[in-house]
Order: structure tokens, then C-alpha cells, then sequence
């Protein structure tokens, strides 16, 4: 923290004597600010829990009735934990925990997220998005404490999302939506032949939802381009016509009112880094020329820049990079294969199987 202020300082003075920032540096400028400004509307909020909180054991210390007063006391630290939690999840879980409010158990945590409401929904997200082993057990608790048997794909996100903030990394958004995945299928084990095409056709309708309500994509996708873009994702065979266009008909009638959901539209409209790439697959070793942007630790790809559907996405993690060549690099797996997701040559989304990528 000390170096960001440090370079906010610097970046200030500079913004004050009016010299002539590069676009990195009002890029940079421009955070900053909106971190600060962020940063005191939440020094606020928790400044007003604390009076309150200070108010409420000055109360405390008047009542007699030691029933009453324990019964007081205890509603006082979970309202102390709540605030802590809207401030810093993980404090806020270890505050339950150390004080007895709360068992250390995913069962128990899933429950407390899911049936509090005075939670901060933004703080849910983050929370459930960790890549820590709790977190994931917490995530897959919360997925099954939501009654989706008997639901439409659709009819479930809305249901899910709904609940909590969804975070804006991609890697965080790819490790919820996965899990969800695995729990809708577990409920509803006679739609999809696995999980991994309730997935993909998860986030087809995530991103479908985007594009069709969002005023900056202007080549809106119609239904025949989303039943071709998901032809073959069951594993191998098509989804019937009729379920696609019930799932396009629904988004296109009433779009995701979802907490978060705009962070998916900002991924492509405000990429870390974007330009060409010429993509050479691992398999096979064909060469193509893609628009290429980085978001949150993942490669997007399109045929072109103005194209409002991906061609494919490669997350990072796990992944490491060597140079090959000059102006030539490669992402590889160290273990198994790359975790990835493509439109074939028909137009079907498929899964990777790539051990490496070269990029020219």
C-alpha cells in the first residue's frame, strides 16, 4: 500500500504542475482516484457501524437484567462480525470463529452467506471467488443450499447470480461458474451429459446476456448464430434446437438484473493489453491471426476487433511462458493440458486439449 500511495504522490504532483502525463499515467491517475474515492466511502461506512456499535455497549452497560444483557452481548458481536466481513471477508469469518459464534466448517459458513442478510454483497463474491480450499467447499455448500432441481439453466443462474455480487476477475468468475455447473447437474442429472457442457453453455448464456443488453455491442448475436456457436458442446452431440431458443427467447425478453454482471461487459471493453496475435495451435500446428486481449490473468480472442463474439479463451493460471524464438513466445502446461475453450471450424464451441500455444 505504501508504494501505491508513494506512486500516487508522485503521480499528483506531477498531475498538479500540470505536466504532460502519458497515457499510461493518467491511466494510472484516473485508478487511483477511484481507489481513494472508494476507499473513503467504505472508511465512512465503517466509521458510522463503529458508532453505532459504541452507542449499542454504552447501552449494553446499562441494562440490569444479566439474561437480557448476555442476549445483548451476543447480537453485539455478531453484529461486530458482520461489519468486519463487509470490510474484509476473511477477518470477519475468523472473528465468528474465535468468538464461538460460528463453527469452522464449510457447511456452517455456506449457511451463514446464505441466509444472512445483512451481509455486503460485493463482500459474498469476493469471499466465495477465493482460490483457497475452505472457500471452495464453502462455494460448492452454497451452490447445493440453492434449490435448483426441477429449473432451467436460465431460470437457475438467475437464481444463483442473484445471491451475491459476482466478482470481477475472470479467474474468480470461471471457479464459481464451474462449480455451479457441477451442482446443476447434480440436481438435474438427465439434461446434460456432464458438467462440462452445462458450463460452457452456462457462460454462453452469461455472455448472450451480454451482448444483447449492452448499448456498446452493436452487432447484436440472433438466435441462429447462438444455436450454431453452441452446436456439438454436449459432448460431441447437439442440445436441442427448441431448449436454445426457450434459453434465447427468456434472455431477450428479460436481461439479468445480477449483481456484477457488468464486470463481464467491462472484460472486453476495457482490456489490460489487446492487439494481434498470430496463434499457433499445439496439436495442430495451424497459424492463425486473431485480436487478442488480456483481462484478469485470461486471453480472449476474436477474428476481429469489432466482432461481439470470442473465437476462444485461454486462462493463465497455472500456465508459465518461454520464449521460442524473437517476436515468438509460448504458453505451456507443465502438467496435463491447457485448460481452454474454442469455436471449431462449424462454428461449435469445443474444449481444448493443447499441451502449448505459440504466439508470433
Amino acid at each position: 500500500m505504501a508504494t501505491v500511495v508513494q506512486s500516487s504522490r508522485e503521480v499528483s504532483k506531477m498531475a498538479d504542475k500540470g505536466a504532460n502525463l502519458s497515457e499510461e499515467e493518467q491511466t494510472f491517475l484516473k485508478e487511483i482516484r477511484e481507489e481513494r474515492e472508494h476507499l473513503s466511502r467504505e472508511i465512512q461506512e465503517l466509521r458510522v457501524q463503529i458508532a453505532d456499535i459504541d452507542n449499542e455497549l454504552s447501552a449494553l452497560e446499562e441494562v440490569k437484567n444479566e439474561d437480557e444483557k448476555q442476549e445483548r452481548f451476543i447480537q453485539q458481536k455478531w453484529k461486530t462480525g458482520r461489519a468486519r466481513f463487509n470490510a474484509k471477508p476473511k477477518d470477519g469469518i475468523k472473528y465468528l470463529i474465535e468468538e464461538g459464534l460460528l463453527k469452522e466448517t464449510s457447511d456452517a459458513i455456506a449457511e451463514f452467506l446464505h441466509k444472512e442478510d445483512m451481509l455486503n454483497m460485493i463482500a459474498v463474491g469476493e469471499y466465495l471467488g477465493e482460490n483457497h480450499e475452505l472457500n471452495i467447499e464453502v462455494l460448492k455448500k452454497l451452490v447445493g443450499l440453492h434449490k435448483l432441481e426441477g429449473l432451467s439453466l436460465v431460470q437457475a443462474l438467475r437464481e444463483f447470480l442473484s445471491s451475491f455480487h459476482l466478482p470481477g476477475e475472470g479467474q474468480k468468475i470461471d471457479r464459481i461458474m464451474e462449480h455451479f455447473a457441477q451442482g446443476y447437474c447434480a440436481s438435474n442429472p438427465t439434461i446434460f451429459s456432464n458438467s462440462d457442457t452445462c458450463y460452457v453453455l452456462a457462460y454462453a448464456v452469461i455472455m448472450l446476456n451480454t451482448s444483447l443488453h449492452n448499448p456498446s455491442v452493436k452487432n447484436k448475436p440472433t438466435l441462429e448464430s447462438f444455436i450454431a456457436m453452441n452446436r456439438g458442446i454436449d459432448n460431441g452431440n447437439n442440445l436441442p434446437a427448441d431448449l436454445l431458443t426457450a434459453f434465447f427467447d427468456d434472455i431477450r425478453k428479460e436481461q439479468f438484473k445480477i449483481p456484477g454482471m457488468g464486470n463481464l461487459a467491462e472484460t472486453f471493453f476495457n482490456p489490460e493489453k489487446e492487439g494481434w496475435l498470430t496463434k499457433e495451435g499445439g496439436k495442430y500446428k495451424t497459424k492463425h491471426r486473431r485480436w487478442f486481449i488480456l483481462k484478469d490473468n485470461i486471453l480472449y480472442y476474436f477474428k476481429q476487433p469489432s466482432d461481439s463474439e470470442l473465437t476462444g479463451s485461454i486462462p493463465l493460471d497455472n500456465l508459465s511462458v518461454r520464449d521460442v524464438s524473437e517476436c515468438v513466445f509460448e504458453i505451456f502446461a507443465k502438467d496435463g493440458v491447457i485448460k481452454a475453450w474454442k469455436k471449431d471450424s462449424e462454428g461449435k464451441v469445443v474444449k481444448g486439449d493443447s499441451l502449448h500455444y505459440q504466439n508470433h
